[in-house]
């Protein structure tokens, strides 16, 4: 699948631990990108990450 512009500047910022909205947070989490702890941090799953960094080869 390839992501939008939107949907990748969400997991870069999700990666660089900038804040995202509830709506992008859930997107990655439902999308399997992400993943949340009941804290409320999230970090990008390993499918996540590979997606960041395949994004970065790509520019």
């Amino acid at each position: 699948m390839s992501l939008t512009s939107t949907q990748r500047r969400i997991l870069e910022d999700i990666n660089a631990t900038r804040p995202v909205s509830d709506q992008e947070a859930n997107w990655a989490v439902t999308a399997g990108y992400a993943a949340q702890a009941e804290d409320g941090d999230i970090d990008l799953t390993q499918e996540g990450r590979r997606q960041v960094d395949s994004s970065q080869l790509q520019r």
